[in-house]
Formats: C-alpha cells, structure tokens, sequence
C-alpha cells in the first residue's frame, strides 16, 4: 500500500505540472485561469499526500518497535 500510495502523489503531482506547463496535452479552448488552478490544486494534492503517507509510515515504524 505505501508504494501505491507514493505512485500516486507522484501521479498527482506530475498531472498538475503537465496542466500548468504548456505542453500542449490539454485543449487550448480551456481558460488559463482554470488550467493554473487545476494544476496547482493537483500538484499540492499529491505533494500532501506524500507527506502525509510519510508520516505514516514513520509512526507505524515508531509504533512497531516500541511493542
């Protein structure tokens, strides 16, 4: 599960890049201000849930040696 859940933070993070850089992947008819805000929304999405699973996994290693 840690690594499906590190895939996809990466996933997330990648996706939101690929809609703020003009790559040419999206359609030009969508608005700037809508590409800028899906693609920061995306990127701090996967970025919060590799810190969060991070985290995770920090406490159940914590919490298995102190049994």
């Amino acid at each position: 599960m840690t690594y499906i859940a590190y895939t996809a933070g990466a996933l997330f993070i990648l996706l939101g890049l690929a809609i703020i850089l003009p790559l040419g992947l999206f359609p030009a008819y969508l608005p700037v201000q809508f590409k800028y805000m899906m693609g920061i929304v995306l990127f701090l999405y996967g970025f919060f849930r590799i810190i969060s699973t991070t985290f995770k996994n920090k406490k159940r290693k914590r919490d298995e040696e102190a049994i």
